[in-house]
């Protein structure tokens, strides 16, 4: 007799039959009520192994929570003593409005927040409602006496204080001025993505509802406040400073921000139509590189202006660098954050610039602040279409071969998201943590990129861009689902796009690929089989997609041509017959479906489609720049003299695009023969003025012997006028146990660079070499008011190091996990774990009993845990 499970089992097979049944008596385009029944069946199939917990018998599902008020402004005002301090006091106003029927009660997240006393006042501000209230540590519950009544505004007022917040708020103290660096002042900045602005003020902390919001806050005089919005008033009087912030604008409360500290703060050019007013603000004396960094983004404004046929929505944009904040940026509504390293000199411009970053975020005031994700299952319509935004800027920057580039990176998540292993698609409500859905495997950024590439391939540009149009005018200033998206291209286009959406968002995996190319002679019959080699069963049927084949004939033949071949099984065969014998066949080259692929074709098929662009047929259809990097990578494993030659060549021509040289200085890396690595050691010495491929040739000498390769590296570690290729040739006599470089290296500690990439490229260094002048040189580097960046590098050394003053070392340790940066915390801990000295573990316990902050007690248990298997 089967169990329940094996009942359910079959009963879930069955049921996506029957869908699978329906939907092959319909049209490929249909999209009507049936269709919808049918795709939310296949929606709960795929969902069934993972959305339920077989140990408590949970759904693991998580859906928007009630709204049961209407919440319309927030307007708070704050009061720092001292930013030392680590606390504010605060008085919250939030306006609402009870929806559909009269609100008893109310919930609201208010984590850590020490509520002083709540009350209700009405539209008349003699009216008041009693109100009973009880805070647990997390949640604000409040009863209304009486009920308050549907429709109706009222004020929500509460006095509270905030000590020491655990998240979503983070206090830099001051340090001190030494001899060894200036004085560090204070900074607090804020980070409100997913769910943790409720650790700094009350609200309904999830993105299913916007306000328009107010701050004001008032700051010990000097230093300098930004939020969202316009800045209403700045004003100083004795010894504090008042500043008011106003976003009338409604936005939902993970996009509210907040920073203060002592800036450089530099206007920008504005944007050429909507002159949308534009600041950044760096450390002070960083000023002076602002131009060079930011001077692109009135240029961005402009483009996502033209092709979302939106106006920058909000009243200005500043981009703010703030101590210790722990993400790369954040897309907080008309002032986004950075990292405190985000401004580059001119030296470091050589290594790249930080356009990617830069377009990412601002492409999040449109897609993210000004149309918001109403869930975190459909976080892909932000972040999705803010890597999109990325690679946007790339096309208009570098033309079609850099948007290209961009776009082939994207495809990379094909690696990983695979059908088998993945059982959560990328549109999904099951998570633990609305954090997860940030770094699912079905990854939403790359992913979300992709399918929006896949989507302006497959409907041609002029219908993608009206129906992207269409979504951004009937979603602003609003929320969205991805279905709405769907809809709007559906609208645009006159297509039923279900099945694309059904089956790139709402399942998991992509295709697995091996392609077989061949060619026979005595009929000219070219031949072309398809396997999908991925996990294939009721619950992931085999991928349906248009792949595009371009062929190139010889022999005097008519050029490229491309043929479109249609799959949707596990095996599909193509044939056709050619005048001429085919020189070059690439699969998919300007990147129609999201895949991973293995392909089997003649190395001289290959070599063709690698020359590409400089060769004779440059321009062609099957000479994209995605063609030349999948041809230079696949000849990485032919190792002959023919292909040493092309790669070679490719690598030494300086009008090649830097990507390409590198993607041929990886492939003639793999090769083990002496030849090949001659080559190699040849073209690095020789030099190149590109500094983007100078790096790659320099990381690559680390696999060469000693012998062959410590004299150049040597060369580029003192003399390279690039931080990347120092670095890196550091790195690599490191790798090789070039001791006898260690007084060169050791010079090299003082050498400033951006990130400190050179220093500590030097200190891991003499870690490596055991040398005690790394210890010392560690010791100094990771003292508290350093970059919060490298720090934690330097600790780390310190660990390595330490038996040459086991003491200080240790000690040292010791009173870094009460720093103030959480990074720096992380790797002394890990390092005293490492070291097993029990000397560490009285402190360690006290962390892993009672740290304010949950996942800092989690960390010390496993340090301990570690420390104690080390020791015993």
């Amino acid at each position: 007799m089967p169990t329940l499970r094996q009942i359910q089992s079959v009963l879930s097979v069955l049921a996506g039959l029957t869908c699978f049944v329906v939907a092959a008596g319909a049209s490929a385009g249909d999209s009507g009520q049936g269709g919808e029944t049918c795709a939310q069946g296949k929606r709960e199939l795929a969902l069934r192994s993972t959305a339920f917990d077989e140990a408590t018998g949970r759904d693991r599902r998580n859906f928007p929570p009630d709204l049961n008020v209407d919440f319309l402004h927030m307007k708070l005002q704050m009061r720092f003593e001292d930013l030392n301090q680590k606390r504010f006091t605060a008085i919250e106003t939030l306006t609402f409005a009870p929806i559909a029927v009269d609100a008893p009660s109310l919930a609201l997240d208010a984590v850590g927040l020490q509520i002083n006393s709540v009350k209700v006042n009405g539209s008349d501000a003699a009216s008041e409602t009693r109100v009973e209230y009880t805070h647990d540590g997390k949640r604000l519950a409040l009863r209304f006496d009486p009920p308050l009544p549907a429709g109706q505004k009222r004020d929500l007022v509460i006095e509270y204080v905030c000590d020491h917040p655990t998240d979503g708020m983070f206090f830099t103290p001051s340090a001190s001025a030494s001899s060894d660096m200036p004085e560090y002042s204070a900074e607090v900045h804020t980070q409100g993505e997913a769910d943790t602005n409720r650790c700094w003020f009350v609200c309904h902390d999830f993105p299913n509802d916007r306000m328009s919001t107010e701050l004001i806050v008032d700051v010990p005089a000097g230093f300098s406040v930004c939020s969202n919005g316009k800045l209403l008033s700045s004003l100083t009087s004795g010894e504090r400073a008042v500043w008011h912030w106003l976003q009338e604008k409604p936005h939902v409360a993970y996009l509210v921000t907040l920073v203060i500290g002592k800036f450089d703060i530099v206007e920008i050019p504005p944007s050429s139509k909507s002159h949308v007013p534009m600041k950044v603000w760096v450390p002070v004396g960083r000023g002076g590189d602002v131009l060079q960094t930011y001077g692109r983004t009135g240029e961005m404004i402009d483009m996502f202006e033209r092709l979302f046929g939106v106006a920058y929505p909000w009243d200005r944009y500043d981009q703010i660098l703030a101590k210790n904040f722990n993400a790369g940026g954040m897309e907080n509504t008309a002032a986004t954050t950075m990292y405190p390293t985000a401004v580059l000199d001119k030296t470091a411009l050589l290594d790249g610039d930080l356009d990617g970053q830069i377009s990412h975020e601002l492409c999040h005031q449109w897609t993210g602040d000004y149309i918001t994700c109403r869930s975190w299952a459909h976080i892909w319509l932000n972040e999705g279409w803010a890597s999109f935004g990325n690679d946007l800027w790339d096309e208009q920057r570098y033309g079609t071969d850099g948007y290209l580039e961009a776009i082939r990176d994207e495809f990379g998540i094909a690696r990983g998201d695979r059908t088998g292993s993945n059982d959560i698609p990328m549109v999904s409500p099951v998570y633990e943590d609305p954090d997860d859905v940030f770094g699912r495997t079905a990854n939403p950024y790359p992913k979300g990129a992709s399918i929006l590439h896949m989507l302006r391939m497959m409907l041609g540009d002029d219908v993608f861009w009206k129906g992207v149009r269409v979504y951004f005018q009937r979603h602003g200033m609003g929320l969205a689902e991805t279905n709405d998206f769907r809809y709007a291209l559906e609208e645009a286009s006159g297509r039923g796009l279900e099945w694309f959406f059904e089956q790139w968002c709402y399942r998991p995996g992509t295709p697995e690929l091996t392609v077989k190319e061949s060619y026979n002679g005595e009929t000219r019959e070219l031949s072309i089989d398809i396997e999908q080699t991925q996990k294939i069963d009721e619950r992931t049927p085999a991928f349906r997609f248009t792949l595009p084949v371009v062929v190139r004939s010889g022999n005097g033949g008519a050029g490229d041509r491309t043929f479109s071949i249609e799959v949707n099984s596990k095996s599909t065969s193509f044939k056709t017959t050619l005048d001429n014998p085919p020189v070059m066949v690439a699969i998919d080259p300007n990147l129609h479906v999201l895949k991973s692929i293995t392909e089997d074709k003649p190395l001289t098929w290959w070599m063709e489609q690698a020359r590409g662009g400089s060769g004779s047929n440059s321009g062609e259809a099957g000479t994209t720049i995605v063609a030349r990097h999948d041809a230079i990578e696949a000849i990485g494993q032919f190792d002959s003299s023919a292909t040493i030659a092309l790669l070679s060549e490719i690598i030494r021509n300086d009008s090649e695009r830097w990507t390409i040289r590198n993607r041929a200085i990886e492939a003639l890396a793999k090769y083990g023969s002496p030849e090949g690595r001659q080559a190699l050691l040849e073209i690095a010495k020789s030099g190149t003025p590109e500094a983007k491929v100078r790096v790659r040739l320099v990381e690559k000498l680390r696999g060469f012997d000693k012998a062959q390769a410590a004299e150049a590296l040597a060369k580029f570690a003192g003399e390279d006028s690039s931080y990347g290729v120092r670095a890196a040739a550091i790195e690599g006599l490191a790798a090789l146990k070039c001791t006898e470089q260690a007084d060169l290296i050791a010079s090299q500690i003082e050498f400033a660079s951006h990130n400190d990439q050179v220093r500590n490229a030097a200190i891991q260094a003499l870690a490596e070499f055991d040398d005690a002048r790394g210890l010392e040189a560690a010791m100094k580097y990771a003292a508290y008011g350093h970059s919060d960046r490298s720090r934690p590098q330097a600790i780390r050394c310190i660990g390595r190091l330490a038996k040459h003053d086991q003491d200080k070392a240790v000690e040292t340790l010791i009173g870094l996990l009460d720093d103030h940066e959480q990074r720096a915390v992380n790797a002394a801990g890990a390092a005293l774990a490492d070291l097993g000295d029990t000397r560490a573990e009285t402190r360690l316990q006290q962390m892993a009993d009672s740290a304010s902050d949950p996942t800092l007690r989690t960390s010390a248990k496993g340090w301990l845990e570690t420390l104690r298997k080390k020791k015993g």
